[in-house]
Order: C-alpha cells, then sequence, then structure tokens
C-alpha cells in the first residue's frame, strides 16, 4: 500500500470524485480543499481518463478510475497510464460476486503485464448474512473473502454504512472484525468506507458520525479511507440520494464543510496510522458483537476505566519503534469519560495535531471521537 502514495500520506478516497464530464481545474481543487487526494470514477474514454489525470495532479490529486480501454483493450491502456504521474490505479469492479472477481483477476493479469505500479482495484460486499451471500453467490463470506484475496490486488477493500436512522447496524464491528483478520492472513493491507451522502435509511452525516467511521476504521488497521460519495449521484428509485459534499451541479452543500473538518483531522492523525501495525483490537462497555473484551491492560497502565453508553474501541498498536493505544468512543450522540492510572511517567497523550503532552487522568471524549496515546 506505501507505495501507492507519498511515505506518509494515506490515500483519502472519494468514490464518486470528479465526474468524467465535469473535468477542470475549479472542481479539482474544490475536491483537494475538501481534504481528498484521490479521486475514484469511471470515464467515457482513455483520452479523458487521461486529461482528468493532467488536471488533478495540478492540485496534489490522483485519479482511481477506469474506461472501455482499461477493460477492452488492457495492455494498450496500461501503456498510456504507467507513467502519469496523475493516475493511481485500476478500478475493476465494485461490489462483484466471486465468479466475478475471477473474471476480473484475467484483466488484471493483462493490466500487470505492462504496468505493475498502479493499484488494481475491487470493492467487495460488506457482510449482511443471507443477502450477501446470495448478492456473492457463494456459501460462506469467508469463501468470498477468499476469492479477493486470490487475486493480485494488494489490498482488501469493502463497503459497510453502519449509521442508519434506527441507530448503529450491529453487524460493522464484527465485518471490521472479518475484514481484518483476513487482511493480517493475507499479508494485505484493508481499505474502509465512510458514509457522506444521506439516502434511503441513512441520515444526513454530522461531524460524530463520521469520526466514528473513520476513526474507527483506523483503530482497526485500516490503510486508506473511502468516502461514498464526494459528488451526490443522482436519485433513483430505491435511492433518494441528496447532499453529498457537492450537488449534481457541483455546488458545496452543508455537508462539503463538514467532511472538510473530518479530512483535516484525518490528514494528521492518519500519518500515526498509515503504516502501523494493530497488534490488538479489542472492546470495553458494552461488546459489540462479533468482538472481543479487553481483558490485558496496555503496557505502562494500572488501569483504564470508561463510561459510556455503547462502549468504546481499544486498538494497541506500533509504529518506528514505539508502542501506542487508541480509545474510540462508540457512541456518535453522547460524549465518553474515559479514566487512567499510569505506572510511570511513559505514557503520553498524543493531541490531534500529533503533538506530545502529559497524560491526564481524566479525559472527556466526545461522540464518536478518539484518544491517542503513546505507551513507550
Amino acid at each position: 500500500m506505501m507505495a501507492y502514495g507519498a511515505d506518509d500520506e494515506m490515500p483519502i478516497i472519494a468514490y464518486m470524485g470528479v465526474p468524467n464530464d465535469q473535468t477542470s481545474h475549479q472542481h479539482f481543487k474544490d475536491f483537494s480543499d475538501c481534504g481528498f487526494n484521490v479521486s475514484l470514477y469511471g470515464y467515457a474514454s482513455l483520452q479523458q481518463l487521461i486529461e482528468a489525470c493532467n488536471v488533478a495532479q495540478q492540485h496534489g490529486v490522483r485519479i482511481l478510475g477506469h474506461c472501455p480501454e482499461t477493460h477492452d483493450t488492457p495492455e494498450q491502456a496500461a501503456a498510456a497510464l504507467k507513467n502519469n504521474k496523475g493516475f493511481f490505479g485500476y478500478v475493476l469492479q465494485d461490489e462483484p460476486s466471486a465468479a466475478e472477481i475471477k473474471e476480473r483477476q484475467k484483466e488484471i493479469t493483462r493490466l500487470r503485464s505492462v504496468d505493475d505500479s498502479h493499484c488494481f482495484y475491487i470493492n467487495l460486499h460488506p457482510y449482511y448474512a443471507d443477502w450477501t451471500l446470495q448478492h456473492t453467490r457463494t456459501r460462506t463470506y469467508d469463501e468470498y473473502l477468499d476469492a479477493a484475496v486470490s487475486t493480485s490486488c494488494r489490498q482488501l477493500s469493502f463497503d459497510y454504512y453502519p449509521v442508519t436512522r434506527d441507530g448503529l447496524r450491529d453487524g460493522w464491528y464484527s465485518n471490521l472484525e472479518t475484514i481484518r483478520t483476513k487482511s493480517i492472513k493475507a499479508g494485505i493491507p484493508f481499505w474502509g468506507f465512510v458514509l457522506s451522502v444521506p439516502h434511503a435509511v441513512y441520515p444526513q452525516p454530522t461531524l460524530a458520525s463520521l469520526r466514528l467511521q473513520v476513526y474507527s476504521n483506523l483503530a482497526y488497521g485500516a490503510q486508506a479511507i473511502q468516502y461514498f460519495t464526494y459528488w451526490t449521484p443522482q436519485p433513483d428509485k430505491d435511492n433518494d440520494y441528496h447532499d453529498g459534499p457537492v450537488d449534481q451541479q457541483g455546488k458545496k452543500t452543508k455537508t462539503y464543510d463538514l467532511v472538510k473538518k473530518m479530512n483535516a483531522e484525518l490528514k494528521t492523525v492518519a500519518r500515526l496510522f498509515y503504516g502501523a501495525n494493530v497488534r490488538s483490537v479489542r472492546h470495553l462497555g458494552t461488546i459489540a458483537k462479533g468482538t472481543k473484551r479487553q481483558t490485558r491492560m496496555p503496557v505502562n497502565l494500572r488501569s483504564l476505566k470508561i463510561s459510556s453508553r455503547e462502549g468504546a474501541v481499544i486498538s494497541q498498536f506500533e509504529k518506528n519503534g514505539h508502542q501506542y493505544l487508541a480509545v474510540v468512543n462508540k457512541d456518535y450522540l453522547h460524549e465518553m469519560t474515559v479514566s487512567l492510572k499510569l505506572r510511570n511517567d511513559q505514557p503520553r497523550h498524543i493531541t490531534k495535531t500529533l503533538t506530545e503532552e502529559p497524560a491526564l487522568q481524566n479525559y472527556t471524549l466526545p461522540p464518536g471521537d478518539i484518544l491517542l496515546f503513546k505507551l513507550k
């Protein structure tokens, strides 16, 4: 994954970024100003894709895309794209069945014969029990994930939108557990999603609901954060899409500033997680289905307690020889208190600007937010 971006820059991807017929310096400037560095979109021709890459890279953005030529004549398309600085990678398919994944590998093999330096992207279904097995045409979700990791894709991407008008879906953390386990076993990173366009059962996002999705994904080890969407899709009979960060005409909506604020936080905090090794993910308080309770005390702490309606994600990770702790408030509606007792003076609080300061004994964590410590 690190090969796809700057050494310390996590990909922040917009699924449905700037559309193929809206390529302009102003649109890509707005896109970059919102905090994104990768725009995912399908293009009507290779020429349009190349034009978008050339404009995007002038604003610090790269294109994760596809066009008829990347599917029909992949060798020629790869030859035209492989040296383009504004190109991030090839989109093969969104939410395929297991059989379709195997078909996409044939295209990847042809692309790789010319260009093995860019991303090959397949995004997977979430696990919604029988619904998912029906659409993936597999007997188990594990079988579906095995089909994905058997390809030449160097990441495991899946979408799961947990925040609904009725509250948090109870299978989200279980799905994160499954993806994380498969990611570790396969030796490839996973990429998580955040929902930024209201539709159907999904409400208008808040800063807290965005934080919960972003920081839970990071706590589980995600090495890229993807948003669905940046550009608001056209509504259809099943989905009343509205108020994505920009509307169908490309004008900023009330969601734009929310996502911009979230991405400003993410760009800094992600530097701590990008390339890190997440060693343990546990839960305190309410134990979500498919997860495990935090029972062992993190190094250099005597105690770690929370007071919360929904509980917390407790993530322990390593980077550059240091051990870190992340505490995520799983409640996107209410704040949480965190109480620590230290064994020594080694633990340090890490602010969202990555500044170190002495660790306190008590913290109040806003809804959906994250608390970071360097333990050793």
